[in-house]
């Protein structure tokens, strides 16, 4: 396993590649070095969550088309998912991946946390 550890906010890894064929990253509307997430509500979160996405897939020398699924978890899942959809569409464009969402409790303020799994080209 090797740990991508782009987070200095928290004490976790934002994502791990396992087994050298898939890379699972976890990433908040909170950028790194804030204690709260970005303000414009969850559609602000989830761009937020691809910036930071972004920066990991690139580490990972990976593009947004190697991810194969997608756990989303909202806060308020029935209110937010349309503006969430939206920003969704805009990043996947013609490539949207295996997706479920969740209404969950989440802490900090935060109305969104992603959870991706990419795989390694063979």
């Amino acid at each position: 396993m090797k740990f991508i550890d782009s987070s200095t906010t928290f004490p976790i890894s934002s994502a791990v590649i396992t087994q050298g064929r898939l890379l699972e990253v976890v990433v908040t509307g909170i950028p790194d070095g804030s204690a709260k997430p970005v303000e414009g509500g969850a559609a602000a979160e989830m761009r937020e969550i691809f910036k930071q996405l972004d920066v990991i897939l690139a580490e990972a020398k990976l593009g947004k088309t190697h991810i194969a699924s997608v756990r989303l978890y909202l806060q308020h899942v029935n209110r937010d998912i349309a503006a969430v959809n939206a920003v969704y569409r805009e990043y996947f464009g013609e490539h949207p991946p295996c997706r479920r969402a969740y209404g969950v409790d989440l802490q900090v303020g935060m109305l969104v946390e992603a959870a991706f799994v990419a795989e390694f080209p063979a």
